[in-house]
């Protein structure tokens, strides 16, 4: 059933979901309800667009007009208004209350903060209208879109990836990030690869490798390494909250991709950030949400610990990243914190608390805090490991890698997944069956069938239930 006005080619999740559904384990899973339900083809094709427009436009950079920073951003805005159009297709709900809230939340600080500032600081705006944006896509699929959208995108990266193992010389031909990067972004003035690679991506000597590959860093679709990590990091949130309702060939495809990004890239963060995901399967669900909200405050003491124990480092190492992102925050003085200095946000790439507080604000940084501890819910072990691994990525990463999470192309496949984990038609894996003549709702009362039930509204119900009634 399609949803809103007839023409819409968007499904209800909630709707579709409301005949074949069955709360028992088998039917949510690969084998019951997602052989019932039908793919949402314009959420899976917004979201590969929103993790590869940047590779096309590196491809019309390199064989046609000279691209600028605009035509970057004019892309970046028309895929993110493509996603609001969509969304407000379907039709708000009341559980787009937190999203919705964190979305109008920014737009007035960003109002504030431009008036305090004497300019238009939007940025931290573009970074959390991302979020928003994506969220509510996610709560509108259903379990093969979501699973779609994921295979797209990870088949997309692996199949430009693997090109790019067999030929560097065809790879940068086809893409030229060099050449990209520089006329968009100012970044480069010698091409050190002699062939257009993005710089980043040749390493340095003494950094580390796994050694199994004598080809630079890759970088795929990305065309630049670092996202190529991330979304990696991504991916490895996505095997391990969804590793129970996937079969055994999209386990194959995301884990293998998993593990030869990895490689491939030479990436310490990811790889570390994918051996705590892996043993979350097992740990994550045994957590509390009380301690993924405290976990970066925790992080944040240790990091300060340990800076202050390792000494002080300018090497592009542990001690190196942490002592950068402590002393960083050791210097951020009252105006900072207040939002009075956001045009110096930029000097902070490689320093992701900074970045965040110099950009919104400690309000700003306050709500983002709240918004990733609490969005995603703890009702089953898929939700615990979504909401767990999404954090911790996230708080790691804006202490030693800096301000890439959020970008387009790894913060839209991200937040997709966690708005899906919010989505009506998302249960737990092992939710007992219950009886066709009873409807139990979340006061802990139970009611016949033929008894009039409350709103859900009042009971923790969605309003597409109660529009059902």
């Amino acid at each position: 059933m399609t949803f809103g006005r007839q023409h819409s080619r968007f499904i209800d999740p909630v709707k579709e979901a409301g005949a074949e559904y069955s709360p028992s384990g088998a039917a949510d899973t690969h084998e019951g309800v997602g052989e019932n339900l039908r793919i949402a083809w314009l959420p899976v094709l917004l979201t590969v667009a929103a993790l590869s427009f940047n590779g096309v436009l590196a491809i019309v950079n390199a064989h046609g007009p000279s691209l600028t920073i605009t035509q970057v951003a004019l892309a970046e805005f028309g895929i993110l208004a493509a996603v609001a159009l969509s969304v407000i297709a379907f039709g708000l709900r009341v559980e787009d209350t937190p999203p919705v809230g964190l979305g109008v939340a920014f737009l007035l600080l960003a109002i504030g903060l431009s008036f305090a500032n004497g300019g238009f600081a939007i940025e931290a705006l573009r970074n959390v209208t991302i979020i928003v944006l994506f969220t509510m896509l996610g709560m509108r699929c259903n379990m093969p879109t979501i699973r779609a959208a994921f295979v797209a995108g990870v088949g997309l990266v692996v199949a430009v990836m693997l090109m790019e193992i067999a030929s560097t010389e065809l790879y940068a031909k086809i893409f030229s990030p060099f050449s990209y990067y520089q006329n968009t972004r100012g970044l480069g003035d010698v091409d050190q690869s002699d062939i257009g690679l993005f710089g980043n991506a040749l390493g340095f000597e003494g950094r580390f490798s796994f050694g199994l590959f004598t080809t630079p860093r890759t970088s795929s679709i990305f065309i630049e390494q670092t996202s190529m990590a991330n979304f990696a990091s991504v991916v490895a949130i996505y095997v391990v909250a969804m590793w129970d309702r996937i079969g055994w060939a999209e386990r194959a495809l995301t884990a293998g991709f998993v593990l030869l990004a990895l490689l491939s890239n030479n990436t310490r963060l990811g790889s570390t950030l994918a051996v705590l995901t892996l043993a979350g399967y097992w740990l994550y669900p045994r957590l509390p949400r009380a301690g993924l909200l405290l976990f970066p405050l925790v992080l944040l003491g240790l990091a300060t610990a340990l800076s202050a124990h390792l000494g002080p480092s300018k090497e592009d190492d542990l001690a190196g990243r942490i002592g950068l992102s402590v002393d960083f925050l050791a210097k951020t003085d009252m105006a900072a914190v207040l939002g009075g200095r956001v045009w110096e946000a930029g000097r902070f790439v490689d320093s992701g608390y900074s970045y965040v507080l110099y950009s919104s604000s400690l309000a700003g940084a306050i709500l983002l805090w709240l918004y990733v501890g609490l969005v995603i819910p703890f009702r089953s072990p898929e939700q615990r490991r979504c909401a767990w691994a999404t954090g911790v990525f996230l708080f790691v990463n804006l202490l030693i890698a800096g301000n890439a999470v959020f970008s387009t192309k790894v913060s839209a496949m991200m937040w997709l997944l966690a708005g899906f984990m919010r989505a009506g038609s998302f249960a737990p894996a092992a939710a007992p069956p219950k009886p066709r003549a009873v409807r139990r709702f979340g006061t802990g009362f139970s009611f016949p069938a033929h008894v009039r039930a409350p709103s859900p509204l009042l009971t923790g119900g969605s309003m597409q239930d109660g529009l059902r009634r």
